[in-house]
């Protein structure tokens, strides 16, 4: 939640009761939000392990030295990224 958002919720908050529908919808929205950044965490959070794998099947010689990062992702189903 933002610093503004949590201004406005105390401000709401402090109104009573007649304002839960206002709160409930700030908090729904932030957690709409917060849900896509944890998506787009994880995902870079994927490609970072991917990448270190990679690199220590490369140095194991599992991996051939000429494979693209980019071929590994696909094997895996990752070309999105």
């Amino acid at each position: 939640m933002s610093i503004a958002d949590l201004k406005q919720y105390i401000t709401l908050r402090e109104q009573g009761d007649q304002t839960i529908p206002q709160r409930l919808s700030l908090l729904k929205t932030t957690k709409t939000n917060f849900l896509k950044e944890l998506a787009e965490i994880q995902q870079h959070l994927q490609i970072l392990n991917d990448k270190i794998n990679w690199y220590e099947a490369k140095d194991a010689g599992i991996i051939s030295e000429s494979e693209k990062f980019k071929t590994y992702l696909e094997h895996l189903g990752h070309e999105n990224y």
